[in-house]
């Protein structure tokens, strides 16, 4: 398999975007088009918006298969809903035939144990099982399926950094 260059193009000015961040929620389209595969003739449509002070700019790509987007608001599954007080930092949703997933990072002042504490009882409530829990000096990572479905499943990751926590929330579903 050789490398899509388009998808590359992409990932780049989509870093580029998010790393130029500052605050406002409306956007403005950068570069929108449609790209067509030399090898396999098959086409991807993409868009690149900012907002106007660039802090949730975000790359979209959709092709006959499914949407990825990188960037933009980060969101948290169905049903989740952040630690009091979280900033959302950044995330990436994709689906594909059926499936969905994603990743949500935020930060915020407090404790990662309450974090985690936070994110479980949402889990648990939502009919996930907790099947695995590491704890390793300043980070804290739980694992969690829904029974008799491993293809749905969601992880938090908390790490202490001083008095803040910095995390992600990575989930998937579907067949």
């Amino acid at each position: 398999m050789r490398p899509n260059p388009f998808l590359s193009t992409a990932l780049a000015v989509s870093l580029s975007l998010l790393a130029a961040g500052c605050g406002s929620k409306s956007e403005t389209e950068v570069a929108s088009g449609t790209y067509t595969d030399p090898a396999t003739g098959k086409t991807a449509d993409y868009s690149i918006s900012s907002s106007e002070d660039g802090e949730n700019g975000k790359v979209t790509i959709k092709t006959e298969e499914g949407e990825v987007q990188f960037g933009g608001e980060a969101k948290l599954p169905a049903g989740m809903t952040p630690y009091p007080g979280s900033k959302m930092t950044g995330g990436f949703a994709g689906s594909s035939e059926g499936k969905q997933g994603g990743l949500a990072s935020f930060e915020v002042k407090g404790r990662a144990a309450d974090v985690v504490a936070h994110y479980r009882r949402q889990i648990e409530a939502a009919g996930l099982k907790v099947k695995s829990e590491m704890n390793a000096e300043d980070t804290i990572i739980i694992s969690a399926e829904k029974p008799d479905d491993a293809k749905t499943s969601i992880q938090i990751t908390a790490t202490q950094n001083g008095d803040m926590v910095e995390g992600a929330v990575t989930y998937g579903s579907g067949a």
